[in-house]
C-alpha cells in the first residue's frame, strides 16, 4: 500500500464537501469571525519530586522531576472556519517551550457532515475527516484544543497516544438508530506515525500533557542504553513522531453501542501496518498495534465514570529466535475515572472535580542482558478545574506514581521508583 499525502486527504474532503454544498442556496460561511478562533496560555506552578522528567532525557514518569518552578505549559491558538454548511476546518498551532522544537501544527483537518441519508432501514449520519489528526481513541480530551476537561495529567494510555499516535489521512464514520440502541462505527486509513512505539519501548509509560504536532522530537534516555548498544548509529536520540519511514498505510477501526442505559462503550483496533526493517535518517519503523476498550457509565446528571483498557505490542529490527524482533514489545494498561461536576457555587461555577487511578505494564521479550524494556505501575491522580471567570480557568491536581523499570540502572537509579507531583495551574483564554 502506497503511503497517503494529506494533501490529496485534503482535496477528497474537500471535493465532497464542495459536490454536496453544490445544491445549497445559502451556505453558511464562516472563515474569520469571532466564534472560529479560540486561543489561550496555560501557565503552571509546580513542585514535583523524584527522578529527573523524561522531558530531560530520564525515566521519570511525569512532565515534571525534581524541581518546583513556575512553567508556561502551551501557548496553543485554534481556528476553525466554517466553509459551507457542512464543511469546516480544524487547526490547532502550539507552542511547548520544554520542547525542543516547541512550535507548530497540532492537528489540521477538513470534516465533512453531509445531511442525514434517511432509508427505510433507518437514518445514517455520516462525518468525514481528512488531514493531520489524533484517531479517535481517548475518552479524556474532550476539551478545547484535544485537551483533557477533568484532569491537567491525562491517563497513561491517553498521555502515549498524545505523544506518539498522531496521523496523516482519512477517516469515515457513521452513526444509526437500532430501535433503542445506537450504533456507530469507524475507518480511518493513514500514513506518518511509522515511529509508533519507540518511546513506549525504550522510555516506558509516562503520565503527561504533552501533545505532539508536526516537528515534535522527543527526547530518549540517555546513558548507555540499548538502543545505542542494538542500532548504534542508525537509532537518533530523539524520537520523531510523525515521520515517514516505510510509505505504507495503517489503520485503524472502530465501533460503538450506545444501549438503552445510562452506559456505552466503544471498541477500535489500530496498526500502523510499519516494516520494522526500514530505517530513516535514524528513525526505524516500529509495527506497532492495539486494542482499546472505553466505557462510559453515567451515574447522575451530574457523575461520570470512564475507563479504557488498551493493549498491543510494537516491534523494530531484524528477525531473531521465535519470530521475534531485535526490539519486540508488549504492552497493557487501564484507568478507571470518577469525576464529579459541582454546579453552581456561591453565584459561579464549582468545576469538576476528579479521582483516577492508573495501571501499565510492559515486557520485552528480546536482549534483557542489555535492553530491559520491561515497565510496571500505579498511579494515582486527584484534580480540581474550575473557571474563574469568561476567560480564565483555575485547576489544582496531584499525581503519586509508582513503577518499576529495570533500565533506570543505567542513570545510576534503583528500578523502584516514586514520585509525586503538585501543578496549581492558570489558563488565559480568548
Amino acid at each position: 500500500m502506497t503511503r497517503l499525502g494529506c494533501t490529496s486527504a485534503f482535496v477528497f474532503v474537500a471535493a465532497l464537501g464542495a459536490e454536496g454544498a453544490a445544491g445549497q442556496a445559502h451556505a453558511e460561511v464562516d472563515l474569520f469571525g469571532p466564534d472560529t478562533f479560540k486561543a489561550w496560555v496555560d501557565v503552571r506552578l509546580v513542585s514535583a519530586d523524584g527522578e529527573k522528567s523524561w522531558l530531560d532525557d530520564g525515566f521519570g514518569k511525569l512532565r515534571y522531576g525534581d524541581e518546583t518552578k513556575l512553567d508556561l505549559a502551551q501557548t496553543a491558538v485554534q481556528w476553525t472556519p466554517r466553509l459551507t454548511d457542512t464543511l469546516s476546518a480544524y487547526i490547532v498551532a502550539q507552542d511547548i517551550p520544554s520542547l525542543e522544537h516547541p512550535a507548530g501544527i497540532e492537528e489540521a483537518y477538513l470534516k465533512w457532515r453531509p445531511l442525514p441519508v434517511v432509508t427505510p432501514a433507518g437514518v445514517y449520519h455520516f462525518t468525514f475527516r481528512a488531514g493531520q489528526m489524533f484517531p479517535p481513541v481517548s475518552m479524556e480530551h474532550d476539551g478545547t484544543g484535544w485537551t483533557p476537561s477533568r484532569t491537567l495529567t491525562p491517563s497513561a494510555i491517553n498521555s502515549w497516544v498524545g505523544e506518539e499516535v498522531l496521523v496523516e489521512g482519512v477517516e469515515a464514520s457513521v452513526a444509526t438508530q437500532a430501535g433503542d440502541h445506537g450504533l456507530g462505527a469507524t475507518l480511518g486509513v493513514f500514513s506518518k506515525d511509522d515511529t509508533a512505539g519507540t518511546m513506549l519501548a525504550w522510555r516506558g509509560w509516562a503520565l503527561h500533557d504533552v501533545s505532539s504536532d508536526q516537528n515534535t522530537e522527543l527526547p530518549l534516555p540517555s546513558g548507555p542504553q540499548g538502543y545505542e548498544a542494538l542500532f548504534g548509529d542508525y537509532q537518533s536520540y530523539e524520537s520523531r513522531p510523525y515521520d515517514e519511514v516505510d510509505h505504507r498505510l495503517g489503520y485503524y477501526v472502530r465501533a460503538d453501542w450506545r444501549p438503552p442505559a445510562a452506559v456505552a462503550f466503544n471498541l477500535e483496533f489500530y496498526d500502523n501496518q510499519g516494516n520494522p526493517s526500514d530505517v530513516r535518517n535514524g528513525q526505524w519503523g516500529w509495527a506497532t498495534h492495539f486494542w482499546n476498550l472505553g466505557t462510559q457509565y453515567r451515574l447522575s446528571d451530574r457523575d461520570v465514570l470512564l475507563s479504557q483498557y488498551l493493549t498491543g505490542g510494537t516491534k523494530t529490527g531484524g528477525l531473531v529466535e521465535d519470530g521475534y524482533r531485535t526490539v519486540d514489545v508488549a504492552f497493557s494498561s487501564a484507568y478507571l475515572l470518577l469525576s464529579h461536576d459541582m454546579g453552581h457555587q456561591d453565584g459561579g461555577q464549582g468545576g469538576k472535580l476528579s479521582g483516577r487511578i492508573d495501571w501499565f505494564e510492559a515486557s520485552g521479550e528480546t536482549y534483557q542482558a542489555i535492553d530491559d524494556n520491561s515497565d510496571k505501575g500505579y498511579a494515582l491522580t486527584v484534580a480540581w478545574l474550575r473557571p474563574l471567570t469568561a476567560h480564565i480557568d483555575f485547576a489544582l491536581e496531584g499525581v503519586q506514581v509508582w513503577s518499576n523499570r529495570p533500565a533506570r540502572v543505567t542513570q545510576m537509579l534503583g528500578p523502584r521508583q516514586a514520585q509525586t507531583q503538585l501543578q496549581m495551574a492558570v489558563k488565559f483564554h480568548l
